[in-house]
């Protein structure tokens, strides 16, 4: 088993590069604890990368995390003295010739013992890898999120590296920053292995779709339902239904006594526009004036000027609506 590095020129290169192996930031997906992308929506997406089809839209988080990323290694630099080493900010890929359908492209990478008195300072085993992570939401070290925690172990087990670190910024907190050490499990980094394996084989050579586990998966085969098909329920399914209709009726109920609250509350206005802490200043509650949005009349534009009501309308996506009855 040997290490091959890639060494990447422009984030297209290592676009194009990765899209032929399934990358450790993609295993969470897989193993279905990322809530953000379903395995199905994964394997379409990379077998259209495979063919040269690219989406290169970015979210705004997505471009905060690369913003930050930088800020999120200083920060655990400064807090352990740890030394970042500087080339493994640059885009670059590593792969097992072993197992050539999986890859990892770590954050950053830190000198274990920087004085190098057990490696040497240049030697590879000397080597701990670091993952960077941005979020909005408050982070337990004690149960860091398990699509973090696998990514970190595909990082080291193909690069290689016998220990890591998890770093994290939660932007909402004056104080979110943390981490957490891990060394390299081969036992789960060998489960992962043959999860990977399957996908790739079954989901990509083969182009078989991963059963679907979201709303969206089912839109996506099928955006469309058919007249008058149906479906028999199976017990299963009337337990769904029933469970359903109990919870939307506790909701109701929760909805109504809201509504009273929020109207005795606005009953303690007259013209103000704030209610607030008698002993810090600080707003309670507002109720302020908001300027009235300006909207189109569509049925007078379509009544009164059918032309150019049919010019600047559109038509928009068939949408399908669940309805319990």
């Amino acid at each position: 088993m040997s290490v091959i590095k890639y060494n990447c020129k422009t984030n297209e290169e290592w676009r194009a590069e990765r899209s032929h192996s399934i990358g450790a930031s993609s295993i969470g997906t897989i193993l279905g604890t990322n809530p953000y992308t379903t395995p199905m929506e994964l394997a379409i997406r990379m077998r259209k990368e495979l063919q040269g089809d690219f989406d290169y839209t970015q979210t705004l988080a997505m471009m905060r995390g690369h913003a930050y990323e930088q800020g999120v290694a200083d920060l655990f630099s400064w807090q352990t003295g740890k030394e970042i080493i500087r080339s493994s900010s640059r885009e670059f890929l590593l792969r097992r010739d072993d197992i050539p359908f999986m890859h990892a492209s770590p954050d950053r990478t830190y000198w274990i013992d920087a004085d190098g008195k057990k490696h040497g300072k240049n030697a590879e085993a000397n080597k701990g890898v670091l993952e960077c992570k941005t979020t909005r939401k408050p982070v337990n070290p004690d149960d860091l999120p398990l699509s973090w925690q696998f990514q970190l172990q595909v990082q080291m087990g193909i690069g290689g590296y016998k220990e890591g670190f998890i770093a994290w910024d939660v932007l909402t907190s004056a104080d979110g920053f943390g981490y957490k050490y891990f060394t390299y499990d081969e036992d789960m980094f060998g489960s992962i292995v043959e999860l990977c394996r399957d996908f790739w084989t079954r989901c990509i050579e083969r182009g078989e779709d991963p059963e679907p586990v979201d709303a969206r998966d089912i839109i996506s085969i099928y955006p469309n339902s058919i007249e008058g098909k149906t479906i028999t329920a199976d017990e299963g399914t009337k337990h769904l239904i029933a469970d359903l209709k109990e919870m939307q009726s506790t909701a109701k109920e929760l909805d109504g006594e809201i509504d009273e609250l929020k109207k005795q509350l606005i009953l303690k206005f007259t013209d103000e526009e704030a209610i607030i802490d008698g002993e810090s200043g600080k707003p309670l509650m507002t109720y302020k004036t908001k300027a009235g949005a300006m909207r189109v009349d569509s049925k007078k534009l379509k009544a009164d000027y059918p032309d150019i009501y049919t010019a600047v309308a559109k038509q928009g996506e068939s949408t399908r609506t669940l309805l319990i009855k």
